[in-house]
């Protein structure tokens, strides 16, 4: 069972005629200051789909719809005398049928399990994409460096359907979704082992 440790509480109420308030609360953080959203802004996002990027105090949200969900990820921010900046992130999906209530003037009230991970979107290979795969898998470290990308990211959930393409240009891969699209590009590093030893490291990530 879930404790109060594992989420984290989202309020939405109307603020005057324009504006929605936006409050978190969890456990570590305690409850957060007030994000103030343009109501227009939030009726475009649900009637065309328009993302939404915003500010307010110095901390910013991205909001972005996809299929019968609304995704915020609110990044609150603290600047303190030295002008060192700290702070954290919260992420939560919002049915749209809510946040359309908060349009039509009622409060709304969310809780997001933090421990309850997304299952993975539907991904869909191209064959070429099948065939560049097979390619780079003939190399061990390049066969587990692209393995654990695909284990690890595109959690989005079943809902959401993305295709793979290759791309030679990044050594890696183009997606396209719902929400966004975007490159698997290639990266070369180097680690040092136990031994003292340097190592080569391929891994991949996503550029948008």
């Amino acid at each position: 069972m879930s404790n109060f440790a594992d989420c984290i509480l989202v309020k939405l109420v109307p603020s005057e005629p324009d504006f929605v308030a936006l409050t978190t609360f969890d456990i570590y953080h305690g409850k957060s200051m007030r994000f103030l959203l343009r109501k227009n802004d939030l009726k475009t996002l649900l009637d065309d789909d328009k993302p939404v990027l915003d500010t307010d105090i110095g901390s910013y949200i991205q909001i972005s719809r996809y299929q019968t969900k609304v995704h915020f990820k609110l990044t609150w921010l603290h600047q303190d005398f030295r002008n060192d900046v700290t702070g954290y992130i919260h992420a939560f999906d919002l049915p749209t049928e809510k946040l359309q209530a908060v349009l039509n003037g009622q409060k709304a009230h969310h809780v997001e399990y933090v421990t309850d991970g997304k299952p993975k979107a539907k991904l869909t290979f191209t064959d070429s994409s099948h065939h560049y795969i097979r390619k780079i898998c003939q190399d061990k470290l390049e066969k587990h460096a692209v393995r654990r990308f695909f284990r690890d990211h595109f959690n989005y959930g079943k809902d959401e359907q993305l295709i793979i393409y290759p791309d030679n240009w990044v050594k890696g891969f183009y997606f396209q979704c719902d929400r966004l699209n975007g490159g698997i590009a290639r990266h070369e590093d180097f680690i040092i082992g136990k031994n003292g030893c340097e190592y080569k490291k391929v891994y991949y990530a996503i550029h948008t």
